[in-house]
């Protein structure tokens, strides 16, 4: 993913609410969110030039998304697509993969990396050097660190409390804020070194060009007790619709209950 707007409350009747943008090159080749045939209880997107994900779920109550750290020109030995498949499939707690992330991290380029499992949900990127334990409430990644406020970021934290506010009941109600295609003033944008006009192609949540754009939009909510709803759009060139999946299934209660709502 590019583009992440969260509210983690573990206390709530969905601890989780999350909406997201994918912006990627669209000749690069991908699935569409399924469970996957050699491992049946990820369910998830799939990069079919390296093989890994940006964002899924595991029927055994593991969730893990990933953004890339816009670093023009750097590179790493390995997929960092791999880092959110390897925890999915795997056993240890997020903190313990995490912690041994940390002796590895430098074998790839720049990421941030969002984990939960029954422990609680984590962040940690390898351009921040250290591993944090979410506290209740709004955050944003985008292809900074977290909550880096770029403009983009900012208003979609700001139309997810909206949002919130007014009563969310579907994921169906997300995706309208992540398909705003509205571009910072000039002064407003981030300085990333990939050059001024590159700077305002990326600067909407929904990027349209003819070849590098948005090209999954996804409302994500997950109960308490392991309801998950997932509904996600895709588009081609130029943001061109391209279908969409609804799916809810039922995984293993990923976050205990609040004492207020137990």
């Amino acid at each position: 993913m590019c583009l992440i707007a969260f509210r983690w409350d573990p206390a709530s009747e969905h601890p989780l609410i999350m909406g997201a943008n994918r912006d990627e090159f669209y000749q690069r080749p991908a699935q569409k969110a399924h469970f996957w045939h050699d491992h049946p209880e990820l369910f998830g997107g799939r990069d079919l030039q390296a093989g890994g994900t940006w964002l899924a779920i595991s029927t055994r109550g593991r969730l893990a998304a990933l953004t890339n750290y816009r670093e023009p020109g750097s590179g790493g030995e390995r997929s960092r697509g791999e880092l959110v498949h390897h925890f999915l499939i795997g056993h240890m707690s997020a903190a313990d993969y995490l912690q041994e992330l940390e002796s590895c991290q430098q074998l790839y380029a720049g990421f941030n990396l969002l984990l939960g499992d029954a422990s609680g949900l984590w962040y940690f990127s390898n351009r921040a050097a250290h591993i944090r334990s979410l506290s209740p409430g709004v955050y944003g990644l985008c292809n900074g660190l977290l909550d880096t406020p770029w403009p983009k970021l900012v208003s979609l934290k700001k139309a997810l409390h909206h949002t919130l506010d007014a009563g969310l009941s579907v994921p169906e109600d997300i995706l309208p804020l992540l398909h705003d295609s509205a571009c910072p003033e000039i002064d407003d944008l981030p300085d990333t070194g990939v050059g001024l006009e590159r700077e305002k192609m990326l600067a909407p949540c929904f990027i349209r060009s003819s070849h590098y754009g948005t090209r999954n939009c996804l409302g994500l909510m997950i109960g308490a007790q392991g309801h998950v709803h997932w509904y996600e759009q895709y588009y081609g060139p130029q943001g061109q619709a391209e279908g969409q999946i609804r799916q809810q299934l039922s995984i293993a209660p990923v976050w205990p209950r609040g004492p207020e709502l137990s």
